[in-house]
């Protein structure tokens, strides 16, 4: 049965399936980016709501594109996010850091200073090999100018706040502004369908007029802190918040299913972050990544002691030894984000972990059962699971035949 409710209600039987029937998901910073694979805001706040008061720490270790984050500022709770990614640290930045009127007015002000053609700075492209294959050469040109005033302009008003969110309004636009297909986040110019980019100017002030309206809704309203502590959720390190965090609530990567790194490589390119030229250095640092050379998954199968897992990897290995040691390291990963999660969090504190079951080869791996056992062998406990229905298929998309959709996400609540 298929329970239908507009908020997660504050106690849900083990197992339930629950059917979120609301379209209010892009409220305050929410809807600043289209961001793939992130969980509706529901969620952690349901979590949050639930285990925590004003001022306790909410962590996200795979913060993406900061939905618990903004959560956990908007309730009054202070966040600390994790997150290997340039875009998405920039994204975590600006979607909690509510502006002033003062701040507002500013960009209202330079609002039209952002397309004064008198910048002809030619010396940036981004490092793409065929930027033309993506982007005609009008927008290629509109792109470097807004880019560079941007740039301009934060030299000049020296205001940090200001000019991440210009970089935000001008990362979402990118996607938009290419021949890039709109329906899919992975990027891929369609021979099909021939899709005409957005005009760059009508675009980015399209974005900054919703976002400035968005923000100004939310001048008065007090928030909590947020702050970066780690890039990398398998080491957090970050002592001093050791037995400090109330709840962590995150949504980590899928197995061999979503390739963040490559997705978003268009907006990095054009912020500067990363490109063509290294992107192969960057998708090493994902949990869940397929760069992995021969001499490490070449000689036998991998086990980790677990035997659900233990029987999958074998299955799986007699079909792609790979494919075999991705799943493997995929779980030995997540086992060490599980051990520096228990570190961080108060005794009786809540790790509230959102992911789907996968299929890989064709082989189901039941995802959150691999993920229960792993917890309770690094000291949590189980305290609920239950599920909810995805209606976005943005959300979740099929992957290169390897598997189906993913149609509903579990929530797993552990407890220390």
């Amino acid at each position: 049965m298929i329970f239908q409710i507009k908020e997660i209600p504050e106690t849900v039987g083990l197992g339930t399936t629950l059917e979120i029937m609301t379209t209010d998901i892009s409220y305050f910073t929410h809807g600043f980016f289209k961001y793939p694979c992130k969980f509706i805001p529901q969620v952690p706040r349901w979590a949050i709501l639930k285990y925590t008061k004003e001022g306790d720490f909410v962590l996200d270790p795979f913060s993406g594109s900061g939905t618990t984050l903004v959560e956990a500022v908007l309730n009054k709770r202070n966040a600390l996010a994790v997150d290997f990614d340039k875009l998405s640290q920039l994204l975590c930045e600006t979607k909690t850091s509510p502006l002033s009127a003062k701040q507002l007015n500013t960009l209202k002000q330079i609002r039209l200073e952002l397309f004064n053609t008198d910048n002809k700075d030619k010396s940036f492209s981004p490092d793409l090999h065929n930027t033309d294959h993506w982007f005609s050469p009008e927008n290629i040109r509109e792109l470097r100018i807004l880019r560079g005033n941007i740039i301009k302009l934060n030299s000049k008003i020296n205001d940090r706040a200001i000019n991440s969110f210009l970089l935000v309004c001008f990362a979402s636009i990118i996607k938009k502004t290419s021949f890039t297909d709109d329906t899919s986040p992975k990027p891929y110019v369609s021979k099909r369908i021939k899709k005409v980019p957005a005009s760059v100017r009508d675009a980015f002030l399209k974005a900054f007029d919703t976002n400035i309206s968005n923000l100004e809704k939310y001048i008065d309203v007090k928030m909590g802190k947020s702050i970066l502590i780690s890039e990398d959720a398998r080491e957090i390190n970050a002592p001093e918040y050791k037995n400090q965090v109330t709840l962590a609530v995150t949504s980590p990567p899928y197995i061999n299913a979503f390739d963040y790194v490559r997705v978003l490589r268009l907006e990095n390119a054009w912020l500067g972050f990363y490109g063509d030229s290294n992107i192969t250095d960057v998708k090493k640092n994902q949990i869940g990544t397929e760069n992995i050379p021969v001499k490490e998954y070449g000689v036998g199968v991998n086990k980790m002691g677990i035997k659900i897992l233990d029987n999958l990897l074998e299955k799986i290995a007699e079909r792609d030894k790979k494919r075999a040691y991705v799943v493997y390291k995929y779980f030995m990963d997540m086992s060490k984000n599980f051990k520096e999660i228990k570190r961080l969090l108060k005794s009786n504190g809540h790790y509230v972990v959102v992911v789907g079951d996968s299929k890989i080869k064709d082989i189901n791996v039941p995802t959150k059962d691999i993920f229960i056992e792993i917890a309770e062998i690094n000291g949590f406990k189980l305290s609920n699971y239950f599920s909810y229905i995805i209606k976005n298929r943005y959300l979740r998309i099929p992957r290169s035949g390897r598997g189906g959709f993913i149609d509903k996400d579990w929530i797993i609540d552990l407890v220390k």
